[in-house]
């Protein structure tokens, strides 16, 4: 009876066992099958159990081990995401190859198919190919990088071709082609095409295109385009763009457009254009910011609302916090002073004055400014009286404005000329030069109508010996002569009075 009680228990202590031993090898590429003593017990392979009743430990999976790239690494495959495993299976499949000779692609030292290897120095007579390389590609015509890119140099008198991301140098007489994000050196003779951010320096003759952010610098003959931001400096003969912000520098001889946010300084001989800018642009041709908080040094400067300065021979705003100075100033409204031959400012003065002086009977002038500072366009006639002679007089001046509620001071200088024969005859009575220091006092009567009238220093200085206006003014005569004769300076006071609308 107590043998046959034994027997039933081995059996079903080697039936436990062999239960435990299938849950803990499942999944596994080998099992190990527990062996049974004779005596009901089991053997070394599998988990002692010491009778019924007494819970077992339970032995952790088993580990998998897959060796990639010369490295091992341990993991559950079931708790593995899909990517992961996907990237292990890449490496997995990678083969490295130190040093590789090839003379076309498929014709190498390396075997016939090399888009799975990764080799540390690449020569190759025609092109080479890999799918990383880590060191130096060497090649007359072409180098191939896979998507494993390159993080050493690439050279080639044709083209380089990575659809990988590049951390290193690539030189080529062709083109450099990456179509992820590159960091380091790309220079070319013919362009540089990068579809992914840069961080670094792309040189070229001929173009350098990015799809992403530029941190760093474009240097081309041709030109430099960005869709994305740049942070750093692009530099061309022919043009600049920036897809987005500008944080940094552009110069080119043709133009740079930053087509976002900027903060920097755009330099040209054609045209800069930015829609909202904070710095400085200067050119030859033509500068325009939709907003701008700097300067504007160019012929012409279009601008909306300016905070800063403008100066150019046409400047042109919405609205300008600052200064103008050019030959024509246009601006829709000014917190600041335009000052120019011809300023026309919404909230400024455009007056129309009809004056007498001792100089000229009767003078017609049109002034034009900002608040404060002003510009004045003169012509006067005389007729002949008394035997003296019919005098034209044509002249400009600059002066200030000082409002004080209905009352106002204007004090300005003015350079003229005298002219007897017709008005603007500058053929004859040209060696002389009429200066004249004006100081008025007006009082605006209504909104568009005020009178004004002041004194006037007067200094005629004629050279070459010409001395024919001796009979200009009415009050008292300082005359000096010198250079024997030939230069005279005559000085007197004088009146002026008149309406201004």
């Amino acid at each position: 009876m107590k043998r046959k009680v034994s027997v039933c228990a081995g059996v079903m202590v080697a039936m436990v066992a062999m239960s435990a031993g299938a849950e803990e090898s499942k999944g596994a590429e080998q099992a190990s099958v527990p062996a049974v003593g004779t005596d009901g017990g089991a053997a070394e392979a599998a988990p002692a159990v010491e009778g019924p009743g007494v819970e077992r430990a339970m032995a952790a999976p088993p580990l998998v081990e897959a060796a990639v790239a010369g490295n091992t690494s341990a993991g559950t495959a079931a708790d593995a995401p899909t990517a992961a495993r996907a990237e292990v299976k890449a490496e997995a499949d990678e083969v490295h190859v130190p040093f590789s000779f090839t003379v076309v692609p498929g014709l190498s030292t390396s075997g016939f198919s090399q888009r799975n290897q990764v080799h540390d120095v690449s020569i190759g007579l025609v092109a080479t190919q890999a799918k990383r390389i880590r060191a130096l590609g060497l090649s007359l015509g072409a180098n191939f990088v896979g998507e494993g890119g390159s993080s050493g140099v690439l050279a080639t008198t044709g083209i380089n071709v990575s659809r990988g991301p590049v951390n290193g140098s690539l030189f080529a007489v062709g083109a450099n082609i990456v179509t992820k994000d590159s960091e380091g050196l790309l220079a070319s003779v013919g362009a540089n095409i990068v579809r992914g951010d840069v961080t670094g320096v792309l040189a070229t003759v001929g173009a350098n295109v990015v799809t992403g952010t530029v941190d760093g610098s474009q240097l081309s003959v041709g030109a430099n385009l960005a869709t994305g931001k740049v942070l750093g400096a692009q530099l061309s003969v022919g043009g600049n763009l920036a897809g987005e912000s500008l944080n940094g520098l552009q110069m080119a001889v043709g133009g740079n457009v930053a087509r976002g946010v900027s903060r920097g300084v755009q330099m040209s001989a054609g045209v800069n254009v930015a829609p909202d800018l904070t710095g400085l642009q200067m050119s030859s041709g033509v500068s325009y910011a939709g907003k701008l908080s700097g300067a504007q040094v160019s012929i012409i400067n279009v601008g909306g609302s300016v905070e800063g300065a403008q100066v150019g021979l046409v400047n042109v705003a919405s609205r300008i916090d600052g200064a103008q100075v050019g030959l024509i100033n246009v601006a829709g409204e000014t917190q600041g002073e335009s000052v120019g031959l011809l300023s026309f400012v919404g909230n400024g003065m455009a007056n129309v004055q009809v004056w007498a002086s001792d100089i000229a009977l009767t003078n017609v002038s049109l002034k034009l400014g900002g608040r404060h500072l002003y510009t004045v366009l003169n012509v006067g006639l005389t007729p002949p009286m008394g035997g003296d002679r019919r005098r034209y007089t044509t002249g400009v001046g600059v002066g200030g404005h000082i409002p004080l509620g209905r009352f106002f001071v204007d004090m300005d200088l003015m350079g003229s000329s005298v002219h007897a024969n017709r008005l603007f005859d500058f053929d004859d009575d040209t060696n002389h030069v009429l200066g004249q220091l004006r100081l008025m006092a007006g009082w605006q009567v209504a909104r568009r109508f005020a009178v004004f009238g002041g004194v006037s220093a007067n200094t005629l200085v004629t050279w070459n010996g010409s001395d024919p206006w001796k009979e200009l003014g009415i009050g008292p005569e300082w005359k000096e002569t010198s250079d024997s004769g030939r230069t005279v300076v005559r000085t007197w006071p004088g009146i002026l009075a008149g309406i201004q609308i």
